[in-house]
Order: structure tokens, then sequence, then C-alpha cells
């Protein structure tokens, strides 16, 4: 919505309420509430930014001098994974392990042979940061305590966790490209005698893993195992290039979301799993039963970790899964099937989301920047909704030539605010002013400018998206053109003040009622917006500036042909 939209809304609401000067005073009071209110949002976002920075880079460069430590180092972090049954085991077994790699078009997985788990997965496409030397994108990170995911456990006579089982391997390292595939087995035998065999097959090209686990008993029967999906617990300090999101799952097509649990608590769910993990805003790792329908979900909060469960009701004999770990990229994940493009959370507006999502994939093929495919999506929006936004500036200008004679009614039955209301009902009637005839079509437009807003900010596409001297669409734009004052991490926003002096440009422009009170609130309206998107990000700042001046042009047009 345009700001001609904003002030046709502001002045409906006051002709259809007939708002008394005690209003006024207290609309104002209000409306310092609100800017004072927004100005502690900034200095609160500020202060949290500067003395909780988030902390993603730093792993990276760890990752890339382990291989540099003494080899008894790694074993040493996998400790705290699973609980050992007795105090040699885990080191035993840790002095044994191995790792494997597979370096695939799209990432480079590496896993471990005690507990056959996912140690490390880092994308090829995909980076860290905005920054072009920022290594890539690690979806696994070791943390204390938080054992590593693709564990099993089962029954059999005791419950027991394979994060300390040795298991042997067949194969070893591979490089996989296009359509070629590679499979590793693993096999490892219990402290009871029971079983246990894990296989992964691979493909070069793709995020798609396909894992069949099963489980023996000594006696030579099958038992169920349970997959396990393990994540840190602490996301207090968030991480804004990829904020976790927490469990997401789709249960009998309904979707899920946990984003934590209660220290030593769980939560369950049972039904028709099409597909559960955990995901970040712009990545996913979830697991797609492939055999019976019926599964039982759990999420456990283990102190420094979070486990999410998964089992077949009933289940015997191999389990069977496809593991999805990548970019939460809507045409990869239609790919995927069964419903697995619902994790991105387009909110309560997906209806109209999507279909803008789906307009800028068909103008990237042509311009290769997102930045241009925002400007003209947006000039595409206001030329659709030209006709409310002329609609609603016509009502105002009527509006407008009826501002004297209802200040006029006003002061005449100024005691007599039943027949005011009469009078200035029939001034509407008379004259064929519908007072809600600009605010209805304005109002129609917030729910484009929501899903436009999903639209942007929650799908990959924006993440690193460069335009211009911007580097990250998907981050404020003032993160672009960084300075530091002191202890102090500032950036000059340019797009932002040019919106904010768009917005100047078109109070000047629209006619004003002649009401001071309404006419201090239009004014201050650019301020309030320009603090708003200063921690919004690039891509609908964009948006907003680009809205601005085709309105200005709109306004322009309008004025003079009027």
């Amino acid at each position: 919505m345009d700001l001609a939209g904003w002030r046709a809304v502001v002045r409906r609401i006051r002709a259809v309420t007939i708002l008394s000067d005690s209003f006024y005073q207290m609309e104002k009071r209000a409306f310092i509430a609100i800017l004072l209110s927004l100005l502690i949002l900034v200095a609160w976002q500020e202060w949290m930014s500067r003395f909780y920075p988030a902390p993603p880079e730093p792993q990276a460069p760890a990752q890339k001098e382990a291989p540099k430590s003494p080899p008894a180092a790694p074993p040493a972090a996998e400790l705290p994974s699973a609980p050992a049954p007795s105090p040699r085991a885990p080191a035993r077994a840790a002095q044994s392990a191995k790792d494997i790699t597979v370096d695939t078009d799209d990432y480079i997985a590496v896993f471990t042979t005690q507990g056959a788990r996912l140690k490390s997965f880092k994308f090829k496409h995909y980076r860290t940061s905005a920054d072009d030397q920022s290594p890539p994108y690690e979806l696994i990170t070791a943390a204390p305590g938080v054992p590593f995911p693709l564990g099993m456990n089962w029954p059999a006579p005791a419950p027991f966790d394979d994060g300390t089982l040795l298991y042997s391997v067949s194969g070893g390292d591979m490089k996989l490209a296009g359509a070629a595939k590679g499979t590793l087995s693993f096999e490892g035998q219990g402290p009871d005698g029971s079983s246990a065999a894990k296989s992964f097959t691979f493909s070069g090209s793709g995020y798609q893993i396909q894992l069949e686990a099963s489980v023996k008993s000594p006696a030579g029967g099958a038992l169920t195992p349970e997959i396990l999906l393990t994540e840190k617990s602490d996301h207090n300090v968030p991480n804004p290039d990829a904020p976790f999101e927490g469990l997401i799952a789709l249960v009998d097509n309904k979707i899920k979301r946990e984003h934590a649990v209660e220290p030593n608590k769980s939560v369950e769910f049972s039904g028709d799993i099409s597909w559960a993990g955990f995901g970040h805003t712009y990545f996913l790792f979830a697991a797609l039963p492939d055999s019976s329908p019926q599964h039982k979900l759990s999420l456990t909060n283990a102190g420094p970790a979070l486990i999410a469960s998964l089992r077949a009701i009933p289940g015997n004999g191999p389990q069977r899964y496809t593991l999805f770990a990548g970019p939460k990229e809507i045409s990869i994940l239609e790919a995927v099937g069964r419903g697995i493009e619902k994790s991105i959370d387009f909110g309560y507006f997906a209806l109209i989301s999507k279909p803008l999502l789906y307009l800028l994939h068909f103008s990237h093929r042509f311009t290769g920047s997102y930045g241009i495919d925002i400007i003209l999506l947006t000039i595409l929006i206001k030329i659709l909704m030209a006709p409310l936004t002329h609609k609603s500036f016509v009502s105002m200008k009527q509006m407008q030539k009826l501002a004297p004679q209802m200040e006029r009614l006003k002061e005449r039955h100024k005691d007599d605010k039943e027949k005011l209301n009469k009078e200035i009902m029939e001034l509407y009637r008379r004259n064929g002013v519908n007072p809600l005839g600009g605010c209805l079509p304005m109002a129609l437009q917030f729910p484009v400018f929501i899903g436009l807003y999903n639209a942007l900010s929650t799908p990959i596409e924006l993440r690193h998206a460069p335009f211009m001297w911007i580097k990250d669409l998907s981050q404020p734009d003032w993160k672009s053109l960084p300075f530091t004052v002191g202890d102090w991490h500032l950036g000059i926003p340019v797009l932002t003040i040019l919106m904010g002096a768009s917005m100047f440009i078109q109070q000047w422009m629209t006619p004003s009622a002649g009401d001071p009170n309404q006419r201090r609130m239009m004014l201050m309206m650019p301020l309030i917006f320009t603090f708003m998107f200063v921690t919004f990000p690039a891509g609908l700042t964009i948006y907003w500036l680009v809205n601005n001046i085709l309105s200005i042009a709109q306004q322009y047009w309008i004025n003079r042909h009027s």
C-alpha cells in the first residue's frame, strides 16, 4: 500500500467515526507512544547485535584446521555424542573410528564408522555468509553433548543406542557426478548379540540420499529400529544467515512445527508421517519414510541436544527412508514430492506468496538478477493495483472538497453528536461520496504486501543475491556498506533513506483536508517507516522504494488531469 492509501485510510476512519477533539489528543499520545516504542525496538536490536553477535562464521575455519590436529582429537569431540555402556568402550571405539567422504556435485558428506553417523555435510553452492571468501555452509555442526544424526536405537532386550557401536564399512571414499550412484554399507554388532546394518545410497546430482536400516535380535528375529535426527537445543543466539526453525513435520497432511521443548521433556506425534526433520529458514534436513505410512515421531530435549526419533508402527524388517539434506528452494522441494515444499513457511498468505515467487523465477530466467526481478514485479503489481489506487485518490479529493462543510456542521452541532452524525451522512449522500470508498480498496492491498514480504524474506532465492552495491538482498541494506565507530558496527542504509525521502515527496504531493492533527500524523509516517525498514530485507526496501516512485508518478498524472 502506498502513502496515498495510508492517507485515505486515516481520513475514512475519522469521517465514519466522527472523532472528537479529545480523541485527537489521545491519538497524539498514542502516536508518541508508538514512536517511542519503535525507537526502543531499534535500540534493543542494535544492543543485542552488539553484545550477542551471531557465531556461524568462526566455526568454519575450525573445520578446515581439523585435519592438522593430532589423530586423537576428532574422537575426543565425538565422545559426548552418545551415552556409553562402560568407561572403556567409547575410547576403544573412538580409537578405531574411520571417516568416509562422499563428494558429489552438490555437497561433501563425511560419515564416521562410530555409530555409522553423518559427521559433516557441506554445501558446494551455498556459503556461510555473503562474503565471496566465506567457507561453504555446514549443515551439521559439532557441539559438546550433541550426538551426530542418523543414529539408531532398538529395544533388544534393553534399549540400545548405536552411538558407541563401531561399525565395519563396505566401500570407501567416493566422488560422484551426474547420474552416477554409490553405496556405503555399515554393519555392527551390539553387546547383546544383536546385529545392525545401515546402507546409504548416493547420487552424483541432487540432495536425496537413500537409507535402509535393519536390526536383528540375537535369536535372528527382525526388530524395528528408530532413526534419530539431532540438533543442538541452544539457539538463544540466532544465526541471521539461517535462523533455526525447529522440528518440522507433515503429519496426516498437516504441518507441525515445534521450535523448542522444555528440558527433559518431549512431544509426540503419530499417524501418517510423510516427512519430519529439522529446518532452518533456508535449509532442511529431513527423513521421508518409504515403508509403512504409520509412524511415531517424538522430539526430546536431552540437555544440550534436541533428538527427533522416527519409528514405523508397526514395523518389521528393514526400514527404508529417503533423506533430504538441502536448500529450501521450492522447485527442488517440489521435485522431491510428498509435500515437503510445505516446509517453507509462507504464513497465512501462501496463496499470494507462491505465485509471486513463481513470477520471480520466471523473470529470473531472462534477467539473471533478483534485484531487477523485484523491480519488474513491483511494476506489475502497481499496474494491477492502479484502478484501486485511482479510485482511492479520487475519493480522497471528494472528501477534501467536503471538508469545509464538515467543519461547519461540527461547529453547528458540537453538542449533539447524534444529530452531527445524521447531518454528515446526509452530506455524503447528497454529494455521492462513500466514506469507505478509498479505505476498502486500499485495504485489499494489505494481503498483497504481506504475501510479497513472505515471498522475498522466506525462500532461499534472495539469500546472498547481489544487486548493485547490495551484497545480500535477504539482509538489511545497511549491512552492505558497513563502518565501525569505536565498538559500534554500523552501516549506511542508502535504500532506506531514499525510501523515506520518496515518502516525504508523496506527502508533499498528496492533497490535505486541512486537519492539523491528521497532517502532523501524515508528516511523521515517512519517519516511522524509515525506522521500520532499517531492519527489513533489502529486497523488500527495493519494492517499497519503486512502489513509492510509481505512486508519485501516478499522483502527478492524476493531479494534472483532475
